[in-house]
């Protein structure tokens, strides 16, 4: 299958590193026709987790149009066929480039071949569409964040019980973060170190299945459960709401999360939660709508890295993703000013605010 940019862009890697195409052989330049348009559309698979709302849509936004480009905004409330039939829209509309973070990675190959049957540039957002072509992903490596989160916990809670709870068994996101998380503990596993007594996915990262995931567990275990590995804030919320209905003290067992939302900063800052790991969707956004420019202009891509999602390998715009517990909290409130105000952060615990130079 020939992507879009056969038509429309040639992908010329930053020097040293390999130029990749839909066929695996460099493109010239001259085969690219820019759009004329001057519109973008960011597909984003929902917006009521607070990071898109306030890092992933503004942070594109505010760099497409910087560089005298609209933005069309299209948000698919996790309805992958909903997605799909605003795919349709934005293509007949006509756009320069489509960035997408995909509902599912399967459902939304449609939307990549339609786009690539249209001549219209497309790349996967965060999380990536297998099996079909596209010109490009932007986003952090999920994998290595299971394995920051893992590795966090095992060094505090070498021993006992584990409970994985991910999130939507249909985003790489998802999976790849629990592929994390066992390639630091399986080898505790095998060890007899570690047991691991739930590994489940919670369909659109809800906090409803992800507290009901808990709660059996706690009682499959009467309660003998040593950490909790959670792949997304809103679930972890679920996992503390249930550890607490259990009767456990409120920090007693270790849970991560991801996203660093405002109820599990609260709970960092409060010793309820050990730490959320973030995805740096401020710098995935950016990045994102430079990448949108670039394919919309016939302009190369520089990616140090390369990643294949079932067709060929393309390149990946990789962005930063780092762990943030108790220990780190301070310095990261201080750091992401446009995030959340440490006044909200630290609402329930003021004496430990910090002061932010």
């Amino acid at each position: 299958m020939i992507s879009s940019k056969t038509a429309r862009l040639a992908l010329g890697l930053a020097a040293g590193l390999v130029a990749v195409s839909a066929t695996g052989a460099a493109l010239a330049q001259d085969q690219c026709t820019p759009g004329t348009t001057k519109k973008i559309a960011f597909m984003m698979k929902q917006q009521t987790a607070f990071r898109y709302l306030h890092a992933d849509m503004p942070f594109f936004v505010k760099t497409a149009e910087a560089a005298g480009y609209e933005v069309i905004v299209q948000s698919a409330e996790n309805d992958a066929q909903v997605q799909v039939g605003q795919a349709e829209n934005v293509i007949t509309q006509g756009v320069d480039a489509i960035v997408i973070n995909p509902v599912d990675f399967n459902v939304a190959a449609q939307i990549a071949e339609m786009a690539n049957a249209a001549g219209i540039p497309i790349a996967s957002y965060n999380d990536l569409i297998t099996g079909a072509d596209q010109d490009a992903y932007i986003g952090r490596d999920a994998r290595v964040g299971g394995q920051i989160a893992a590795k966090a916990i095992l060094a505090k809670v070498p021993k006992g019980n584990y409970a994985l709870i991910g999130g939507d068994p249909g985003q790489t996101g998802a999976t790849d973060m629990q592929a994390g998380y066992h390639d630091v503990i399986d080898a505790a596993v095998a060890a007899g170190d570690i047991t691991i007594v739930m590994d489940q996915l919670a369909p659109g990262w809800k906090t409803e299945p992800a507290q009901a995931f808990a709660e059996n567990v706690l009682t499959q275990t009467n309660n003998n459960v040593a950490a909790f590995l959670v792949s997304y804030d809103g679930e972890s919320i679920g996992v503390m709401q249930a550890v607490e209905g259990a009767g456990l003290p409120a920090g007693s067992i270790p849970i991560t999360g991801q996203d660093m939302e405002l109820a599990a900063m609260q709970a960092i800052v409060e010793g309820r939660m050990d730490g959320s790991v973030w995805p740096a969707p401020d710098e995935m956004g950016t990045e994102a709508a430079k990448v949108a420019v670039a394919l919309a202009e016939c302009q190369p891509i520089t990616a140090a890295d390369t990643i294949n999602n079932g067709v060929r390998d393309m390149p990946w715009v990789k962005t930063p993703i780092y762990y943030v517990d108790q220990a780190t909290i301070a310095e990261f409130v201080c750091s992401h000013d446009y995030w959340l105000p440490a006044d909200e952060v630290y609402a329930n615990v003021p004496d430990q605010k910090p002061v932010c130079p």
